[in-house]
């Protein structure tokens, strides 16, 4: 289990910012997205879909606090398919919208 865990996070360091599906990494395993879940899940105490959301968070927030890039760009970085989803997520997981996080 804990073999499994580590290369997700290998993966999840290389590839978070791009690739936020389960079955893009379930498919590098070469596992389930539901085992790929109960892995992770059992062995962090966290889910992997909570891994690859915190890490597209976190780059968010840099991205918007540095103040150098419009959200619509920094919503083409992070591979949004445009504003508006990104703006979706990141109230979900942030819990306000980047125009409010970025005015803080």
């Amino acid at each position: 289990m804990r073999g499994y865990l580590r290369i997700f996070l290998i993966l999840w360091k290389k590839y978070s910012l791009e690739h936020r599906d389960l079955k893009f990494y379930s498919g590098k395993l070469f596992i389930s997205t539901k085992y790929l879940s109960k892995v992770v899940s059992a062995a962090s105490g966290r889910s992997a879909r909570s891994w690859i959301c915190m890490r597209v968070i976190l780059e968010a927030k840099v991205l918007l606090k540095e103040g150098e890039m419009s959200i619509q760009q920094i919503s083409d970085r992070l591979n949004f398919a445009n504003q508006s989803f990104f703006g979706t997520f990141f109230k979900r997981y942030a819990g306000m919208s980047p125009t409010d996080y970025k005015n803080m």
